[in-house]
């Protein structure tokens, strides 16, 4: 089924849109979460990135960050694949609008 943001692109502004970033993770998630959680998984995620400006951050700490943010308050029970999957999305639209390079997120283990 076709929907309005198969044509849509995230513009490239001079610094993230807090909208356009879930409109980013709806354009490519493979399954459902409602609107509320998606940015309550944005906060978490903004949260952590916040924090840690000007500094690599390992990608698996931003999602445990995440993760045990919404678990610890009871705001999002998703399983933390799909937790992760929505982070990796959230990174996805910073580096697709020129936010980040994927060199500022390290993988576990580097």
């Amino acid at each position: 089924m076709a929907t309005v943001l198969d044509n849509w692109n995230p513009p490239k502004t001079a610094k993230p849109e807090y909208y356009d970033t879930v409109k980013y993770v709806y354009k490519h998630i493979e399954f459902h979460i409602s609107e509320d959680e998606a940015y309550t998984i944005l906060n978490a995620f903004i949260d952590k990135w916040d924090v840690s400006a000007g500094q690599t951050i390992n990608e698996e700490e931003l999602v445990t960050h995440v993760v045990n943010r919404l678990r610890d308050n009871y705001e999002v029970i998703l399983p933390k694949k799909q937790i992760k999957r929505v982070v990796e999305l959230i990174l996805g639209y910073l580096f697709e609008t020129g936010h980040f390079f994927q060199q500022e997120t390290k993988q576990a283990g580097e």
